[in-house]
């Protein structure tokens, strides 16, 4: 999620009940004495409704407003929202009867200007609200530094709420729940590996309502949201989980909070699906999404080797550093045995399959830098862009090595079949080249196994998606990522179990790129293999 002021987004009202009533802070239960911490509170979205709840039960029970000191804590890095929220909650007790010069003395004593992360915090029995959103790189460094220090679940690669997390988790007291609305990217990428890893030891992932689409912010979100519950204590086997469509709203919300409670299997609304998942080994990654795709994608994955165990080999393509340096549209640029062809995907991708490009090529065939003063027409392009060249990090990691790129190339790889996979699409879209060395922006696949027009037919099915919906992390607009460390997660028969029939129809579909064609073949493929 975005923000233009501290990476905040302002939940809807609903929203917040929603989030309220599923981490079970709701009047009638003793919330007087309990302590609620709400880690980032913004402008009060969710202390107001703490605060309503609260003078609920303490009116409702003849209680007194001093007993309510050490019921709420919340804290902020922003002054001016703190003031607005301060404002905000005062106004509710007074509208709940509380004397205003009492109201005044306990929001000044629940108030912190402070940072939840590194600051002192009471032990509490619910961490409740809206963690920010802000991704690593806008992390300033010495603060981003401190958090993986302090952290155990934290790394510097970390996004921002994933220290939120972390950090109300090691103040939780025992039988307490956290559960706060935000991204639930930490659950399918690499930097949340530590955070999945914690699930299970001294806490448990209790239940998701992924929300992708919704619109339960007041503005736009980048990163997708779900409503995420997680208690301090002994971990059970399954994941409640709610699968939102985007038209999910107030009228569904009900519904969720019978099924969270009542313990059945699963259930289906107009707006939404609830299920159970099983939960994944150790930091292993979570399968969410549709019900029928994550139980075709888990018993994939539980019966049918991965790419790599099926005889496939990946890798990405080569990262240059400076690509107006080193690729050109000049053949003759150098000496010939200096110029390799390359595939660009974002030409293929814009309809010019056949426009030419090469790489100024700065490594001989056991991959080592040759000689510049070997290539006197080499060493005169690279002397003119030298100034460009020796800025890049890799540069100055090894000035010696100045004219490198990021990348070696891999030894006999432009003389291969490939699939190539571009690195972000709607549905997987594998191209088969020969020659051409693949640039950074996609993803090569060979094997000594397939043939490559049937493992094609076979990637592009919808099959393919799925296993990337499922585990993968959702970019906005449905654009999945085709990263090799997601098509990693994709399990296919093993050649030998696709029938011949299977095999013909599967490259008939790639080359004729007909998808309904090879999701069909696809889907028969998997049939036979996991009878």
């Amino acid at each position: 999620m975005t923000t233009e002021h501290h990476g905040v987004v302002y939940t809807k009202r609903w929203v917040v009940d929603l989030v309220l009533d599923v981490a079970g802070y709701t009047p009638g239960v003793g919330i007087v004495n309990k302590m609620v911490v709400e880690p980032s509170c913004g402008r009060g979205a969710f202390l107001t409704a703490i605060a309503e709840r609260l003078a609920d039960e303490l009116v409702t029970g003849d209680g007194e407003w001093s007993e309510l000191a050490d019921s709420v804590r919340g804290y902020d890095i922003d002054p001016e929202s703190l003031e607005t929220a301060r404002c905000a909650v005062i106004d509710v007790l007074v509208g709940k009867g509380c004397p205003r010069q009492q109201a005044c003395s306990l929001v000044e004593h629940w108030l912190v200007c402070g940072d939840f992360i590194l600051d002192e915090v009471p032990s509490c029995d619910f961490i409740i609200g809206n963690p920010p959103y802000v991704r690593a790189t806008k992390i300033d460094r010495e603060k981003r530094a401190l958090y993986a220090e302090h952290q155990r679940s934290v790394t510097t690669g970390c996004d921002l709420y994933v220290s939120f997390f972390d950090r109300g988790l090691d103040v939780l007291r025992d039988g307490g729940t956290l559960c706060f609305i935000c991204a639930d990217r930490w659950l399918q990428n690499k930097y949340g590996k530590l955070l999945r890893a914690r699930m299970g030891t001294d806490c448990d992932l209790v239940s998701l309502v992924r929300m992708h689409g919704v619109n339960a912010f007041d503005d736009a979100v980048d990163a997708y949201p779900a409503i995420t519950t997680i208690r301090k204590g002994v971990a059970t086997d399954t994941l409640r989980f709610v699968n939102c469509t985007a038209d999910f709203c107030d009228a569904d919300a009900s519904d969720v909070l019978d099924w969270l409670r009542d313990g059945s299997p699963q259930l289906v609304g107009e707006r939404f699906e609830a299920f159970e998942i099983d939960k994944p080994n150790g930091a292993e990654i979570y399968p969410l999404g549709r019900q029928e795709l994550v139980r075709f994608v888990s018993q994939a994955c539980e019966r049918l080797p991965d790419l790599e165990e099926a005889g496939v080999h990946l890798g990405i393509g080569i990262a240059t550093g400076c690509d107006d340096v080193f690729l050109t549209e000049n053949e003759n640029l150098v000496e010939s045995d200096r110029m390799v062809p390359v595939f660009y995907m974002r030409d293929h991708r814009r309809g010019k399959p056949n426009h030419k490009r090469w790489l100024v090529n700065p490594w001989n065939a056991a991959g080592e830098l040759v000689d510049l003063d070997d290539y006197p027409e080499l060493k005169t392009y690279f002397e003119e862009h030298k100034e460009a060249l020796i800025k890049r990090h890799v540069a100055r990691k090894n000035k010696s090595n100045w004219y490198r790129t990021i990348d070696k190339l891999t030894p006999g790889l432009i003389d291969r079949d490939l699939l190539l996979m571009p690195d972000m699409a709607t549905y997987p879209d594998p191209i088969l080249s020969h020659g051409r060395y693949p640039h950074h922006n996609c993803y090569w696949i060979s094997s000594d196994v397939w043939d490559l027009k049937a493992l094609g037919g076979l990637l592009m099915a919808d099959t393919t998606r799925r296993f990337i919906d499922v585990l993968g992390v959702k970019m906005r607009g449905g654009t999945l990522r085709f990263q090799a460390q997601y098509l990693r997660l994709v399990h296919l028969p093993q050649y030998e179990q696709v029938s011949e029939v299977n095999r013909e129809g599967l490259a008939c579909a790639f080359d004729n790129r007909d998808r309904v064609l090879a999701t069909r073949y696809a889907e028969s493929a998997y049939e036979e293999a996991m009878r």
